[in-house]
Parts: C-alpha cells; sequence; structure tokens
C-alpha cells in the first residue's frame, strides 16, 4: 500500500510539472507574438527630392491612431503589434508604395510622393516665337481626353504660361510664353515643340546641340516594350549626351523608343532648372502611317500611358497601329523581339 500510494504522489508531482511547464511555454509564446514594435521612415517628393511634411500615416488595427509626418518627411510609430499595413496620403498627392505591410521593428518604412496628375493644358496654335521647324501640330484624342481634363489651345496665341494645369504640351510649336514659368508637373514636346523648350531653358533652340532632325523611319522600342515600329524621316530627336549635361537626368527607365544609336526619338527626362523641377516628356516622330489622325491617336496613347505610370500606375502599354507601307504596300506592323 505504501509504494502504491508513493507512486501515486509520484505521478501528481509529475503531472503538475507538466501542466505548469506546458503553461509557461504557451505565457511566453503569447508574450512573443505580442510584443510591441517601433517602426519609422521618410516621405519625399518625386520631382525634388525633398521630404515632404503634413501626410497622414496611417496604420490597421482599431487602437492604431495615425502620425503626421514632419516638414522633412520624417515620421515614426511605436507600440505596434502584429502584421500592420501602412498607408500614406494627403490631399492632391499619390504615393509609392501605395500601402506597405509590417510586422517587426524598421526604420526604413519609405514612400515617395508626387502631386497627383489630373489637368492638361495642350497648346497647339502656330505660334512662331522661340521656334525652329515646321509646324504640324496635333490635338489630343479620346484616349487622354478621357482619363485627364484637358484643355486645348488651337486659336490664339498666349503671352503668359498657363498656370492651374498639372501637364503642358508643346505640340509641334513655338511658344511666347517663358516655359520655365510653368508651375506643373510635366512639360510635354511633341517633335519641333522641342526647339522654344530649349530656347527657354538655354537661351538658345538648342539644335545640333542638344537634339536634331535626324531621326529615321523606323523606331525600336528599348522600354516599356521590345520591338518596332514606323515612324518618319526627319523628326526631332535628343541626343543621349544631354544627360551629362547638368539639370538633365534621362528616365529611360520609364520610356524610351529610339530609330539611331546615339539618340532618342522618345523619351523621359528629368530637368532642374533654377529652383524648379518637371517631367520632360519628348515625342519626336509623327507616327503610323503618316495621316495625321494615326500621329494625334498614337501621340495620346504613349502620353497618356507616361502620365499614368508617373500617377505611381501600372498601365498596359498600348498596341501600335497597324498599317500598310506606302512604298512596298506590304503590311508592317509591331514585331516583338
Amino acid at each position: 500500500m505504501k509504494i502504491a500510494h508513493n507512486l501515486h504522489s509520484l505521478r501528481k508531482v509529475l503531472l503538475i510539472l507538466v501542466v505548469t511547464l506546458s503553461c509557461t511555454m504557451v505565457l511566453t509564446g503569447c508574450s512573443l507574438l505580442t510584443r510591441s514594435y517601433t517602426i519609422s521612415g521618410v516621405v519625399t517628393d518625386a520631382l525634388y527630392g525633398e521630404g515632404v511634411g503634413d501626410v497622414t500615416i496611417s496604420f490597421s488595427g482599431l487602437l492604431s491612431n495615425p502620425v503626421v509626418t514632419a516638414a522633412d518627411g520624417t515620421w515614426t510609430k511605436s507600440r505596434l503589434k502584429g502584421a500592420v499595413t501602412v498607408t500614406p496620403s494627403k490631399t492632391g498627392m499619390v504615393f509609392s508604395p501605395s500601402s506597405t505591410v509590417v510586422s517587426k521593428a524598421s526604420s526604413n518604412v519609405d514612400f515617395v510622393g508626387s502631386k497627383a496628375i489630373e489637368s492638361v493644358y495642350w497648346y497647339s496654335v502656330w505660334d512662331a516665337s522661340n521656334f525652329d521647324g515646321g509646324s504640324g501640330p496635333v490635338s489630343p484624342t479620346e484616349d487622354l481626353t478621357l482619363n485627364y481634363s484637358v484643355t486645348e489651345e488651337s486659336s490664339a496665341i498666349q503671352t503668359e504660361a498657363p498656370q492651374g494645369y498639372d501637364v503642358l504640351v508643346i505640340s509641334d510649336t513655338g511658344a511666347s510664353f517663358d516655359i520655365c514659368d510653368f508651375e506643373g508637373a510635366v512639360i510635354v514636346t511633341v517633335d519641333s515643340g522641342i526647339s522654344p523648350l530649349f530656347c527657354w531653358l538655354t537661351g538658345d533652340f538648342g539644335e545640333e546641340t542638344y537634339w536634331d532632325y535626324g531621326s529615321e523611319e523606323q523606331l525600336e522600342w528599348i522600354n516599356p516594350v521590345a520591338g518596332t515600329e514606323l515612324g518618319t524621316y526627319g523628326d526631332a530627336r535628343v541626343y543621349h549626351s544631354l544627360a551629362s549635361e547638368p539639370g538633365f537626368t534621362r528616365r529611360n527607365d520609364i520610356l524610351e523608343a529610339r530609330s539611331t544609336d546615339d539618340a532618342d526619338d522618345i523619351i523621359v527626362y528629368k530637368i532642374e532648372h533654377e529652383g524648379k523641377a518637371w517631367w520632360w516628356v519628348h515625342i519626336g516622330p509623327h507616327l503610323g502611317d503618316y495621316e495625321d489622325e494615326v500621329t494625334e491617336t498614337r501621340v495620346s496613347e504613349i502620353l497618356c500611358y507616361t502620365l499614368d505610370v508617373l500617377n505611381f500606375g501600372s498601365p498596359d502599354f498600348p498596341d501600335p497601329p497597324a498599317y500598310s507601307d506606302p512604298v512596298s504596300t506590304s503590311s508592317v506592323g509591331f514585331r516583338n523581339k
């Protein structure tokens, strides 16, 4: 009886030890799962590279109050637990990434912000001022007007830079107003529209120094697709050497098509000039089968795609138009490599 009693007592002790150890493990695990952490980051402007203040940083979870970035764009949030979605927001701005998920301490939860691109001023009136080229203005099509608020000026010459717009298009024309006074984020030049841009930037047309009319007929797309399409001879192209000039940053990671090895027929640059900055989109050649309607459609398609990218979107690149070669009459189209 004594031995049986002792064995029973031993079993009770072992059971208590097992239960105690199990509870300790569970409690320890729960403590680890609920341990809080701190994250921080900075919001910077895509064009200027400076911090953006007054951006609201929100966090998923009922008890996670938002924080606001300081004037230099920095922010910090403590006492977070588990997986949390972090989202920046500010009226009139878009951000990349639009949100991100964190689950542990980090000091580089960063975002890039940009003024939302919504409105376009399309200058297509023939204007001889500060212009070196043949004028063949094109107009916007529904590819652009259905997605953005577009104002086209095709009759009256403007003497002051249009304000209150996000995008300025110089459509194969001159410009009597100082383009550098434009306060929006994007400047677009179509073919000869490049000449007034450089005239106002540098005091010179820049022809043969930064660009020329040496475009060839066939365009090779480098980005965002690989393939070819037909343009036209002798339209404006931008030398690669421009990227070495102060204030010009070539962004062929966004858009690039070329007909020669030393220049771009379609390209995006970041321009910095006297404390201002713009995205510059150049669409040099008239495209397709040389008919105005095809050119207008293609220019608007390419521009709409580019503006969507600058708005941190992920658009599909538009398919080039189908047409017949006027010389050989054989069908020529977009040929993927």
